[in-house]
């Protein structure tokens, strides 16, 4: 250990080394500090190449707890907000200047606090449907004007700066309010009223990283109730990657940081002009396209032109043609010598008709009379066959034929009997003959079948 240096008399000086050396053995020394477990409310946790940090959190004393990853593995999953028990020993930090539980175990012991208060805002927050997207705004193809809502300091000053640098054109109102402590939700909410009267496109709610207790005002009912009732759309851009906050949940868009919300406002100006220029192309594109077509259109009207032209003066030139035909034809002299051949013509032919006429007649009239005879002799020939045949179907179903070969009808009552079982014995019956016919009484019936 060094020599005490000179100093206020009476006060022992050491350097930094023996006072980082002295408050380690104070730990070794006191056996509640060997191995201890410590509850609370766990307000960050980040994870790193080498261990995983975080903070436990007790009313308003925090504690800086580390593990290393082999241990880490085993810790069951801690939420920001959720309440543990870690168990470790305490260890002084040279590098940090500060002193810390370095963890071994972790466990659940229910939900913290802040945790059990975001849940309770979360669900009435959806129950009023502020998460629903249909209720969310959308964001301006160009804004060009920003209300940036935030506290001064480097979250401010990386989205200032991010803006300033991708996309100048575009007009900053900065609306201060503080974003952190007590009625800090109230300032905030204010300050959101405040930016949607200063007639910009869009707000952004930003701010940089802190605690979990230090960003909870994100949480609260007047931030999201002020984003809600906003007029114009909200961007948040709240702590760093990985944080979330329902002013994100309510928000028409939320990023991970500020830097992040003044990369996408530059973005939609970057994408608007790619768009601007994408459409100038496709506009001078169509507009040859167009000149092409017309000019082919024209062409083609030119030609379809100079071809009607040629074809009107054609059928005007025939036209003409036949209108002179026509006048010529009503010419009185040339019609009375066209009458004059036409009578002559007729008289001429009427004169050699009769006997050019008369001896065809006569052949053709020759010629059918012929006809007529064969035809006749052809009729009565085929009529006189029928005649013949139907005689003879005629005599062959005459029913006194049979009788005259000795066959007789036999009646009963007037009716012809075909069968013995007809009659019975005693019945008359009459046997009609060729000749007369014979009145009989039948003594017995013998059926043979």
């Amino acid at each position: 250990m060094n020599a005490p240096q000179p100093g206020i008399e009476g006060v022992t000086v050491v350097s930094v080394g023996d006072f980082s050396a002295r408050l380690r053995g104070v730990f070794r020394r006191v056996r509640a500090f060997e191995y201890l477990g410590v509850s609370g409310e766990v307000s960050e946790y980040t994870e790193r190449s080498n261990g995983v940090y975080f903070t436990l959190k007790d009313a308003n004393v925090v504690l800086q707890c580390f593990a290393h990853s082999n241990r880490a593995r085993t810790f069951p999953k801690m939420a920001l907000g959720a309440a543990v028990i870690a168990y470790g020993t305490v260890r002084v930090a040279d590098w940090r200047s500060r002193y810390e539980l370095l963890v071994n175990d972790v466990r659940l012991t229910g939900i913290g606090e802040l945790f059990q208060q975001y849940e309770a805002l979360k669900e009435g927050f959806r129950s009023l449907g502020f998460f629903d997207r249909a209720r969310k705004r959308p964001l301006p193809a160009f804004p060009r004007v920003v209300a940036l809502v935030s506290a001064r300091g480097k979250g401010a000053e990386d989205f200032l700066r991010t803006l300033s640098d991708r996309a100048p054109q575009v007009r900053i109102e900065f609306v201060e309010t503080r974003v952190q402590g007590m009625g800090a939700d109230v300032d905030i909410a204010d300050a959101l009223d405040r930016a949607g009267r200063t007639g910009a496109d869009v707000v952004v709610l930003a701010r940089g990283g802190g605690s979990y207790e230090d960003l909870f005002a994100f949480n609260l009912e007047p931030v999201v109730r002020a984003i809600v009732r906003s007029q114009i759309p909200v961007i948040t851009g709240i702590g760093h990657t990985g944080d979330h906050h329902l002013a994100d949940d309510v928000a028409d868009l939320a990023c991970e940081t500020p830097s992040n919300a003044a990369q996408f406002i530059a973005q939609l100006w970057q994408r608007g002009g790619e768009r601007l220029s994408r459409l100038s192309s496709q506009l001078n594109r169509e507009m040859r396209d167009q000149l092409s077509r017309a000019l082919q259109r024209a062409d083609v009207t030119g030609e379809g032109l100079l071809r009607s032209w040629d074809r009107s003066q054609a059928k005007r030139r025939e036209r003409l043609l036949s209108a002179e035909r026509r006048l010529a034809a009503q010419n009185p002299s040339q019609r009375v010598a066209r009458r004059v051949t036409q009578l002559t013509a007729l008289e001429s032919s009427l004169r050699n008709w009769a006997p050019r006429a008369m001896p065809a007649w006569r052949r053709a009239l020759d010629v059918r009379n012929e006809r007529l005879a064969r035809v006749f002799e052809r009729y009565f020939s085929q009529r006189g066959t029928a005649l013949e045949l139907a005689s003879n179907r005629l005599a062959s179903l005459d029913p006194h034929k049979p009788l005259e070969r000795g066959y007789a009808i036999v009646l009963h009552d007037g009716r012809a009997l075909r069968e013995a079982s007809d009659v019975s014995a005693g019945d008359e019956i009459e046997a009609r003959l060729f000749v007369g016919s014979l009145t009989a009484r039948v003594e017995r019936v013998n059926d043979d079948g």
